[in-house]
């Protein structure tokens, strides 16, 4: 049998929805059929009769919430649980709150674009695309199911969007800028690097998805604040005696990165950058 956990209404939204604080004092968001009816404010509820139940997380604070998921259409709020469904099954990500919520917005958000005919431009389309292969399909499937279940027609490169909120879920830890400052300057890397070696990268081969995979690991600990602190300077004066185009190649990448995100890259990242970019450098060549 489970035990009851009452906390006191604080606001009432709609039927669905109120804002209540806890016995700890912790102000949360209940969503449930009916868990408003006919209630006041200074009223105790049961916390089990909601559906979810939503704390203050990332750029949403609790009557942020409570807003939004009263304003958002019942319909809305069952896809945007299902696309959070779809990350954890399709790319393994946790279903939490911090992927539902920014979902349930943008898709609010995006479903009224289309419903006025407004079109917006999503610059980072190709980088998308190249970077996050998985995303981007994940993405395209979201637009298919939207407009399948909510009979819209969503712009075809709504997809863009969704695939970054699914990035963003993996790296950043919530901050969306974040995620669109790493898509950006990872394709300034491979545009770099194209033009250092005087060829271009193939984004679709093995090596270059391995190599994004590395950028993403540097960006999202420089951007954490935990750099490597190995103090492994070898590594990199073996690549520089190996490789020097590559060892030159990421002093320029971990310029890039820092200016990204206003951090200086320490000689321990430098080192696991020299490291892989040679390994790409390496492979490019065999493959010619």
């Amino acid at each position: 049998m489970t035990s009851s956990n009452h906390a006191s209404i604080k606001r009432i939204y709609n039927n669905n929805v109120v804002l209540a604080i806890e016995e700890d004092t912790t102000e949360v968001v209940l969503l449930g059929k009916g868990i408003g009816f006919q209630r006041r404010p200074g009223e105790s509820v049961d916390t089990n009769l909601a559906d979810q139940r939503f704390v203050a997380e990332g750029p949403y604070r609790a009557p942020q919430l409570a807003g939004l998921l009263s304003d958002a259409p019942s319909d809305h709020i069952a896809v945007a649980q299902t696309i959070t469904e779809l990350g954890h099954a399709t790319l393994g990500l946790e279903p939490r709150q911090s992927l539902m919520i920014p979902v349930l917005d943008h898709l609010t958000f995006a479903v009224r674009r289309a419903q006025e005919g407004t079109h917006i431009d999503f610059p980072l389309r190709w980088e998308v695309a190249q970077l996050y292969p998985a995303e981007a399909s994940l993405g395209r499937q979201v637009v298919t199911l939207v407009n399948e279940t909510l009979g819209v027609r969503l712009q075809d490169d709504e997809w863009v969007a969704f695939a970054l909120h699914f990035v963003n879920q993996q790296w950043t830890k919530g901050d969306f800028s974040k995620t669109v400052a790493m898509t950006e300057t990872i394709g300034r890397v491979f545009l770099r690097l194209a033009e250092r070696w005087g060829r271009p990268i193939d984004e679709n081969a093995s090596s270059a998805a391995r190599f994004v995979t590395h950028l993403r690991y540097v960006f999202a600990r420089a951007a954490s604040d935990k750099q490597l602190q190995t103090s492994r300077l070898d590594v990199l004066s073996a690549v520089q005696q190996a490789y020097p185009e590559a060892a030159e190649a990421a002093l320029d990448i971990a310029e890039l990165i820092g200016k990204a995100i206003k951090r200086v890259i320490t000689n321990d990242e430098i080192s696991y950058l020299a490291l892989h970019t040679s390994r790409l450098y390496v492979e490019m060549n065999e493959q010619q």
